[in-house]
C-alpha cells in the first residue's frame, strides 16, 4: 500500500486511523524526507504511537481526534485539501451511537452514515490537494450495496481511480 502512495520528497502524509503506527513504520522505510501526521481516537494507540514515533521528527503529529469531526481537519478541507498522501485501515463495523449518527448525517449530507469506513473515505477525499494519492483497506460493499450509492458518485465525481484491488473474505480472519 506504501509504494502505491507514489511518495515524493516533501510529501505531506495522513493516518486518520494510525492504530500502532504499522503504515507509519513502512512509510519511513519507504520514503525518509516526508511529513507524517498519524491521528487515532483510542488513548491506547495515540500512547503506542508517541512511544514508536515521539522522537521521529519525520512524523510532525500524532493526535488523540475524532478524525470525522476534528476542526483543524475541517479547516483543510474548506481550504481545497493539505496532505499529498493519506493512507490507512480506518475502522468499520463500529457501533456509532444515535447521537453521533445524528451529526454525521448532517455533516455528510446524503450519505450512508452507519459504517465508519466510508465517512472515514468521504472525509479523506476532502483532506487530499489536487493529484494527491488515497490508499485504503476498505470492504468492497459501497461499491454494489444501493447504501452507498451517494458515495459511488461522489468518488467518480471527485477523484480518478487508479486501482481497486479486491481480496477474498479468508485473507482478513475474523
Amino acid at each position: 500500500m506504501t509504494k502505491m502512495l507514489q511518495l515524493e520528497d516533501e510529501n505531506k502524509v495522513l493516518e486518520p486511523s494510525a492504530g500502532e503506527g504499522i503504515f507509519i513504520e513502512s512509510l519511513l522505510e519507504e520514503r525518509q524526507n516526508i511529513e507524517i501526521e498519524a491521528l487515532d481516537l483510542n488513548s491506547d494507540a495515540v500512547a503506542v504511537l508517541k512511544y514508536k514515533f515521539g522522537d521521529n521528527p519525520k512524523v510532525v503529529s500524532v493526535r488523540k481526534t475524532d478524525t470525522l469531526f476534528d476542526d483543524r481537519l475541517d479547516m483543510y478541507s474548506m481550504c481545497g485539501g493539505y496532505y499529498d498522501r493519506i493512507i490507512g485501515n480506518p475502522p468499520y463495523g463500529a457501533w456509532q451511537d444515535y447521537e453521533k449518527r445524528k451529526d454525521l448525517k448532517k455533516k455528510y449530507k446524503g450519505h450512508y452514515v452507519k459504517e465508519t469506513y466510508s465517512m472515514f473515505l468521504l472525509r479523506c477525499l476532502t483532506l487530499l490537494k489536487d493529484k494527491g494519492i488515497l490508499s485504503f483497506i476498505i470492504p468492497d460493499t459501497y461499491l454494489f450495496l444501493n447504501m452507498y450509492e451517494s458515495l459511488r458518485k461522489t468518488l467518480l465525481k471527485s477523484a480518478a481511480i487508479q486501482e481497486i484491488l479486491i481480496f477474498p473474505s479468508h485473507f482478513f480472519p475474523g
